[in-house]
């Protein structure tokens, strides 16, 4: 309550503003101050315009604000203003009271029907897809209450809704959509593998990517379908052509399958143009060396050693302790995994890195001296460690899904068996560690098809088309004669049609990370020091016409940087290069590794978790396919 009067008059010295007032009432009082400027009583303020003083206790603003109301309605009007302005942003509005009508309609939940209706519940079918939760959430208690805060009129719907109604109709209408976006695309690769379940189940996953027309690598899951039969090549072929007949796709403009080496996948597609996953070769060809009696021991060793440190809460708090005591880098120790690439080696290299501690952890017990690694088998892993070192930037390199990597894999290779040859410092186990892991890859890669269409695919690529292509002839040779029959099959379709026969499609005969750009890089680097010769024979081309002239002009053009896009350089001469344009488009899209199918199944083993294992083939093919397509924004052009 304000109180003054003639009383509480003060004379007119300057008044001193309030120091850290954040309500605009402060604009209009003050405080006596003496003379040196020092406020004499923080609790009386003086009103501006009247130089009365009232009681305001500890910066309270109430009395302030009904002495304006009272005695400066001028004041109070322009005080308004202000806090309007502050709290909105606009001019205070005058809100009238609803009607008993209107209060009933903000009570009243949205028609299922409506459209906003509608949008939430899309919005919620995403969430449970992308995220990967269970359907049931809409049914616990905290989701429910979640959304009821966020728009009290919105009722969600049953998780039956969600399962057999919402998501199949997103589904549906995202595979629609792909198969359109699908429909004009020239050529086309895909990758697939097979993956078992919690509960048994087979699954296999089937990926596609392409060239799009502004020239960018597209990549699109196709699902993850059962498949309850054994695992031979007949199934897998069925299966595999059955997917890409729902898809509405032809077999005649897929470039190329990328799978593991199993021998069932390698039969299953031997009828078209089959690629083994380059990570996977490189994989079992380490295993290949890892598998040596001596060195398969002194791993098994080493595995009982670090099992014994994940195993015990104990020792794996000795061992931070040590770590802190000794200084050393405080990471834990790894074990490795049979199915995972260069976990062998990480075990090993990690390991090495805390020897120091681990041996000084059991030392302290005697009863954990057996697990304390030998003086021989710490040679034996400083050898492993040796070997495997270079490798290990390779296993991950062509893994992507947003760059060409097929045209990289004979660099690579080219770069793995320079790091594979003698040197006179090599142990004979270390010599024998390379010739295991150089024979097994010398063997994956001398079939000559597959020989062929890496030299293909590298000649396409206008960072390595003369460094690394030793076919380059052979490959001229075979897209010159792909360019004729081209000719002369639209030639044939021509003369049926002006002689009035019906024109059906000529089906060509079924085919028996900046990581990476750093990799490359150094790669071209080194493979011009070396100044090998890059085509094996300089025979001239058996026939002449438009696309000889583009092999001339694409020869004299320079090699680009490694780190450079080779799409955006097709981008930019397709023009210039119209043929060859289109044979980069079907060769460069094909994928060297089989890592994206396999990442697939780990959107797949999140869906059916241990709680979920109830879940049908047909609800988990849909739930992954959504997950995959609609986890990232896909640009379509």
């Amino acid at each position: 309550m304000a109180t003054g009067g003639a009383a509480d008059v003060v004379a007119l010295n300057p008044l001193v503003e309030k120091k850290g007032g954040k309500s605009h009432v402060w604009k209009y009082f003050g405080f006596a101050a003496d003379d040196k400027g020092n406020v004499i009583d923080n609790q009386k303020p003086i009103c501006k315009q009247c130089r009365q003083s009232f009681h305001s206790k500890e910066g309270n603003t109430s009395n302030l604000i009904k002495l304006l109301k009272d005695r400066h309605p001028d004041l109070t009007k322009e005080f308004k203003q202000l806090q309007a302005e502050e709290d909105h942003g606009t001019p205070p509005q005058t809100h009238k009271q609803a009607t008993v009508k209107e209060a009933f309609q903000w009570q009243q939940k949205y028609d299922k029907n409506s459209p906003e209706a509608r949008k939430l519940n899309l919005a919620v079918a995403e969430f449970i897809c992308i995220d990967k939760v269970p359907i049931y959430t809409v049914q616990k208690c905290g989701f429910p209450q979640m959304l009821h805060r966020f728009n009290p009129k919105y009722q969600l719907p049953s998780r039956n809704f969600f399962m057999y109604t919402e998501i199949p109709c997103m589904y549906n209408d995202t595979r629609d959509l792909i198969i359109q976006h699908l429909s004009d695309k020239s050529f086309y690769s895909c990758t697939t593998d097979l993956w078992t379940s919690r509960t048994a189940d087979t699954f296999m996953s089937l990926t596609l990517q392409y060239i799009t027309k502004s020239w960018e690598l597209q990549s699109w899951c196709l699902g993850c379908c059962g498949l309850n039969t054994d695992h031979t090549a007949e199934s897998l072929k069925e299966a595999f052509d059955e997917k890409l007949e729902d898809w509405k796709l032809d077999i005649a403009r897929m470039s190329g399958i990328t799978t593991d080496s199993a021998s069932n996948n390698k039969k299953a597609f031997e009828d078209y143009t089959w690629i083994p996953c380059f990570g996977h070769n490189l994989h079992l060809a380490v295993n290949k060396a890892l598998d040596i009696n001596r060195v398969s021991a002194v791993l098994s060793r080493l595995q009982k050693t670090i099992s014994a440190f994940t195993r015990s809460p104990k020792l794996s708090r000795q061992l931070t302790k040590k770590q802190k005591d000794l200084t050393s880098p405080d990471h834990k120790l790894i074990h490795d995994e049979p199915t995972r690439w260069n976990s062998s080696y990480d075990m090993v290299e990690r390991f090495l890195e805390q020897q120091q501690v681990v041996c000084a952890v059991l030392a302290e017990d005697r009863k954990k001296w057996h697990l304390m690694p030998k003086d021989s088998d710490i040679t034996v892993l400083e050898t492993v460690k040796a070997v495997l070192e270079p490798l290990s930037p390779f296993t991950d390199a062509l893994s992507g899904e947003k760059h060409t990597t097929l045209s990289s894999v004979l660099p690579l290779l080219w770069k793995i068996f320079e790091c594979l040859s003698h040197e006179q410092s090599d142990s004979a186990l270390a010599k024998e560690m390379k010739e295991k892991i150089h024979e097994y890859l010398q063997h994956r890669y001398d079939d000559l098809q597959l020989r062929f269409l890496l030299n293909t695919a590298t000649y396409l690529d206008p960072r390595f088309k003369n460094s690394f292509v030793s076919l380059k002839d052979d490959v001229k040779q075979s897209l010159l004669n792909k360019v004729k029959k081209m000719s002369n099959e639209k030639e044939g379709i021509a003369s049926r049609v002006s002689g009035g026969l019906s024109s059906k499609e000529v089906r060509p005969s079924k085919k028996s990370k900046n990581h990476l750009k750093f990799l490359l890089s150094t790669i071209e680097g080194e493979k011009k020091e070396k100044g090998e010769p890059a085509s094996s024979s300089q025979a001239p081309l058996s026939a002449s016409g438009e696309i000889n002239g583009e092999f001339l002009v694409y020869d004299q053009m320079p090699e680009v940087s490694a780190e450079d896009d080779p799409l955006i350089w097709w981008k930019t001469n397709m023009g210039t290069l119209p043929q060859l344009s289109e044979f980069a488009r079907k060769y460069l899209c094909i994928a060297a590794s089989s890592c994206s199918s396999e990442r697939v199944f780990s959107t797949a083993e999140y869906i059916v978790s241990p709680r979920r294992s109830r879940l049908s083939q047909e609800h988990v093919d849909m739930l992954v396919f959504i997950s995959e397509n609609l986890k990232m924004p896909k640009k379509v052009t």
